[in-house]
């Protein structure tokens, strides 16, 4: 149970208020769901990473620069259970008869996860080549073709949406985070503002910068368009058009709907190099009260 408290003091106490909300509700559903395990071996380790978790959020609430980014890739899907869940929605996770060994099928059932799997690997290194392979036979290649999928899940990272990436890049420009801006009511915006000032130990503005610059080297967005394409169900020019027309009797369109995916990285990414602030900052010091 101290470990467990422990957690949840140092989440709440953390600067970022996505990051803070994630790991709190993240260690409470890992609380609950091993409170009854009688393992004890697999007990102590969970207490083990637990200790692990909290030892490191106590270094990042003291501003620790490869602890606050190591944290913040926690919370913003760079690695950890974040990431873990999303690659798992998006891929399909258990829906094997989909994706065995086609690359096609990937494409027509995960096409967010194939988008984003081209995206950041490149086309050349989605499919296996069976010309490298001891057995050219079709259900061998379809089997190594699986297997390269369950691995590719494990090494691409997913995107964030346009929300998340205007939040990112506005603290990685301004050091300010302002932890009231989705409330409404004024009651509760002066409450949770007294209650950061209270409990939340705010880094200096110019270490807020470093770190989110840092996570933004890190973060690809994606947006999900809709694009007119040609409907490649339907006949033209000369030939006998049987498909034109549908199960009712209506005429098929020339052009259907269909989600095209843009990625892009942060103008802010990549575009400052160490001066001697980021040196400090990269050292563990801190120096704003001096």
């Amino acid at each position: 149970m101290g470990v467990y408290r422990g957690i949840l003091k140092q989440a709440r106490a953390f600067f970022d208020d996505n990051t803070s909300e994630f790991i709190q509700s993240y260690a409470k559903a890992k609380f609950r769901g091993g409170l009854h395990d009688r393992n004890h071996e697999r007990a102590h380790k969970r207490l083990r990473n637990a200790r692990t978790t909290m030892h490191l959020l106590e270094r990042a609430n003291k501003h620790r620069y490869a602890d606050v980014v190591s944290v913040l890739e926690f919370g913003y899907g760079r690695k950890g259970p974040r990431r873990v869940h999303m690659i798992n929605a998006i891929a399909g996770l258990g829906k094997r008869e989909e994706i065995f060994g086609n690359l096609e099928q990937v494409s027509k059932y995960r096409p967010a996860f194939y988008a984003i799997a081209k995206n950041y690997l490149g086309e050349s290194k989605l499919q296996v080549n069976p010309l490298v392979l001891r057995s050219k036979q079709p259900l061998n290649v379809a089997k190594m073709q699986d297997r390269y999928w369950s691995d590719i899940r494990h090494k691409i990272k997913p995107p964030v949406d346009k929300a998340t990436m205007a939040v990112l890049e506005e603290r990685a420009r301004t050091g300010i985070i302002d932890t009231t801006s989705l409330l409404a009511s004024e009651e509760d915006k002066s409450a949770l503002e007294l209650w950061t000032k209270t409990w939340v130990k705010m880094p200096p503005k110019r270490q807020i910068i470093r770190y989110y610059r840092t996570l933004l080297e890190q973060v690809t967005m994606m947006e999900v368009k809709t694009v007119e394409v040609p409907n490649t169900g339907k006949y033209v020019k000369s030939m006998a058009r049987r498909n034109t027309v549908d199960a009712v009797g209506r005429e098929k369109p020339d052009f259907v709907p269909k989600k095209h995916y843009v990625f892009a990285k942060s103008l802010l990414s990549g575009k400052r190099g160490l001066g001697e602030a980021n040196l400090i900052d990269i050292a563990g010091l801190d120096i704003s009260k001096a």
